[in-house]
């Protein structure tokens, strides 16, 4: 079974089922020696755990962390992170009759339809699943916390209500029914430049992110469909400079434009369906015998998700900008290391040409040493001296004009000037040899 992993530079994946041994998560790309906080991991785990009153599941689940790998001495080894809580209230005999006959409005039916077979509980598709999930999320938040990033997640509606949800959740379950609602995850302090255009946008990702919670059937970023009945004067964001930093008046685009987070605080809403599993007898078909058949699920379920699934859509929403934020700078990095290769490439031709040049600095001097010795024999036939001081003086004065035009310090040039007639003169002394006269 495909489908349990998820990021590119923070990859998580997933495993165990609502009825297995365990469940639990295995990260990688943590880097060695980062401090984390297993307090802080259970905080979250204590927020989506079943248990804890009338409105959620009555499923007793301690959801007790157990540090399998990866972190020793409160500090990541480097290794594989490997988090995982134990299950501990499985009611298997619970099921009996439901893996004959599919719960409408569950995946009951399109794992019967993929696998041919509906598993204990739910299998992969149990809201137990989402244990993985808070525990990398858990890990995703102290990083991001540390890079000023804050994430928190409320419900803004149940069953249609805005208020008294609480109420609305007792009544459902009086009646055994279930409601859904709506739940909002703003992250503040995002940098701006997360995502990439196209098909990785930061937009994109969060909504593939949140979508693929069990139970989630809809996501908004920033004002969402409201927008398809808003107006572009009404809906754009006016552009501002806030504090020195470029910033929108208001935040409809939701921290992200073109799929590239614009440093604005990132909204996102899911759109959670009510439970599936209730205690209304409903119709559905029995698998033995394919003739329609009745179903009440009896059983620990929750008369609404929207509580315990904040928790995980944060997690989520952590998972995916951290997984960004790495995946930018790696990239941040790989640019300048392109740009040192570039500089390096343009320093080695230009040192390639330097060379080149003192190739022909070398030879002009070879020539002019060859010329000097001509000079020699010449000075040698007509019995002239070997030095003549006017003649130097007027090849250093043509010398220094010459380096003026050029730019070359002028004393730079008079030494060497200097020294190659130093030169041409022992050359032509060893041609003239004792014959020869001072001038």
């Amino acid at each position: 079974m495909n489908g349990s992993s998820f990021g590119r530079e923070f990859r998580i994946r997933t495993y165990g089922s609502s009825h297995g041994g365990a469940v639990g998560v295995i990260i990688e790309g943590c880097p060695a020696g980062i401090r984390l906080s297993t307090r802080a991991i259970q905080r979250e785990l204590d927020r989506r755990r079943p248990g804890k009153g009338p409105t959620v599941s009555g499923r007793e689940e301690p959801d007790r962390l157990d540090v399998v790998s990866g972190i020793s001495g409160r500090r990541t080894t480097g290794g594989p992170i490997r988090l995982q809580v134990r299950n501990i209230d499985a009611r298997p005999s619970e099921y009996d009759d439901i893996v004959f006959k599919p719960r409408p409005g569950h995946a009951d039916l399109s794992y019967f339809l993929k696998y041919g077979r509906i598993p204990v509980g739910g299998g992969r598709s149990s809201g137990r699943e989402t244990v993985g999930r808070v525990l990398a999320g858990a890990v995703a938040k102290q990083l991001l916390s540390r890079e000023g990033v804050q994430i928190n997640g409320k419900i803004l509606e149940i069953g249609g209500r805005r208020a008294g949800h609480r109420r609305t959740i007792l009544r459902a379950r009086a009646r055994k029914d279930s409601v859904g609602g709506i739940v909002e995850v703003i992250a503040e302090g995002v940098p701006p430049g997360l995502g990439e255009p196209v098909f990785h946008g930061l937009d994109a990702e969060l909504a593939r992110a949140l979508m693929g919670i069990g139970s989630v059937k809809g996501v908004e970023v920033g004002s969402g469909f409201a927008a398809a009945r808003s107006s572009g004067s009404r809906n754009n964001d006016a552009i501002i400079v806030m504090n020195g930093r470029l910033a929108t008046r208001t935040n409809n685009a939701g921290g992200i434009l073109g799929g590239i987070s614009n440093g604005m605080p990132v909204v996102c809403k899911i759109a959670v369906k009510p439970t599936s599993s209730i205690g209304i007898e409903q119709d559905t078909v029995d698998l033995r015998t394919m003739r329609p058949a009745k179903l009440t699920v009896e059983g620990r379920h929750d008369p609404c998700i929207c509580q315990r699934i904040v928790p995980v859509a944060e997690a989520m929403v952590a998972i995916v900008l951290l997984d960004h934020l790495w995946r930018a700078r790696k990239e941040s990095g790989e640019r300048r290391a392109e740009a040192r290769g570039d500089e390096m490439t343009s320093l080695a031709r230009l040192r390639r040409e330097v060379g080149r040049g003192d190739e022909q600095m070398v030879r002009l001097m070879g020539r002019r040493m060859a010329l000097a010795e001509r000079i020699g024999k010449a000075k040698m036939a007509m019995g002239l001296p070997i030095r003549d001081a006017g003649a130097e003086r007027r090849v250093l004065a043509n010398a220094k004009r010459t380096a003026k035009m050029a730019k070359v310090a002028q004393g730079i040039v008079k030494r060497l000037i200097e020294d190659l007639m130093a030169e041409a003169r022992r050359r032509q002394k060893r041609i003239v040899g004792p014959k020869g006269r001072k001038h």
